[in-house]
């Protein structure tokens, strides 16, 4: 296993906790990133099943490592986002 860099852990676990909407994993967000049909049924385990638990959500994707890594990629695009607007409140 590679090491885990706190420092992201800790930005990824302060989105979660406290992202604005915008910021969040959208339905227009899956969609764009798995298509219409994939988008709207991971959205749907997101949203519903999986209560926006990202451990879960990753541990359903399982061995989908294209689809993982697809999820993984927009997520940091979410976080990247929300760094950018925390900037001005410390958040590095």
């Amino acid at each position: 296993m590679e090491t885990l860099d706190y420092r992201n852990m800790l930005l990824i676990s302060l989105w979660q906790y406290n992202h604005h909407e915008r910021e969040g994993l959208t339905p227009q967000l899956f969609r764009e990133t798995f298509g219409e049909i994939g988008g709207n049924h991971y959205y749907d385990k997101w949203i519903h099943y999986f209560n926006h638990n990202l451990w879960d959500m990753i541990a359903y994707l399982g061995n989908e490592t294209e689809n993982g890594q697809k999820f993984c990629d927009m997520l940091v695009r979410q976080v990247r986002l929300y760094r950018q607007n925390r900037k001005p409140y410390g958040i590095q």
